[in-house]
């Protein structure tokens, strides 16, 4: 499910993937100036099994506070609030529709890095359900 969020996200922001918006874990090649965006903890949904509410973090870093504020807030702005997301599965994943995505507070800010590069970091919950049909036993 996370490349299909992240793909989705490199669609509605322009952010390219695997250069400015890196997947799932930070490469030692990535830019000064990058978003992030990787599983964080959380509770999934136990009583339905073709459901979860995906916890997803944004982590945006860039020379200047403003900056890496402005790429925090372009994520939030084109995610937060919405639903209805279709995210067709990639690498033989099934289909999963986003019914909600919400942040769980504004982007905020963390400070600096080791070499004194800005953060913002913003949480969100993605409530996800499978959206293609199963195979094995279904009705």
């Amino acid at each position: 499910m996370l490349k299909e969020i992240c793909t989705l996200i490199s669609g509605l922001t322009g952010f390219a993937l695997d250069v400015k918006l890196q997947v799932g874990h930070l490469l030692q090649s990535a830019p000064v100036r990058y978003v992030l965006v990787q599983e964080t903890g959380g509770d999934a949904n136990f009583y339905c099994p073709d459901m979860v509410d995906m916890l997803i973090q944004v982590l945006c870093r860039a020379g200047t506070y403003f900056e890496a504020r402005e790429d925090a807030y372009a994520v939030f702005e084109a995610i937060h609030g919405t639903s209805g997301w279709n995210l067709p599965g990639i690498g033989g994943n099934p289909d999963y529709l986003a019914m909600t995505v919400e942040a769980l507070a504004v982007p905020q800010y963390l400070g600096v890095d080791d070499n004194r590069r800005h953060i913002f970091s913003t949480n969100y919950i993605w409530r996800m359900e499978e959206g293609s049909c199963k195979e094995s036993g279904s009705p």
